[in-house]
């Protein structure tokens, strides 16, 4: 988390799957079913990148903590995708 701390507003997806101890591959798989944001960078047909928001890791992280128990991914992704666009689907 030190990269957000340092004011850098993302992750790539290894550190994201690092920081969530899950494969990388595990974490490339909930991105592209829509149940994990990342923002897509890529140009035209290029495959390009993804890039994962450090608050939503951090936000992830801090309410499993906080909550104690098991957060269900795909509940949290559609709560996030709620605050973030203000109520809008």
């Amino acid at each position: 988390m030190r990269k957000r701390a340092s004011g850098v507003p993302t992750y790539t997806v290894p550190e994201a799957a690092a920081l969530l101890s899950v494969s990388q591959e595990y974490l490339y798989r909930l991105i592209q079913a829509d149940v994990f944001p990342a923002v897509r960078m890529r140009h035209g047909r290029s495959q390009g990148r993804y890039v994962v928001p450090a608050k939503a890791v951090e936000h992830l992280l801090d309410g499993a903590t906080a909550e104690g128990g098991c957060t269900e991914v795909a509940d949290w992704a559609e709560a996030w995708r709620t605050q973030t666009t203000g109520g809008a689907a």
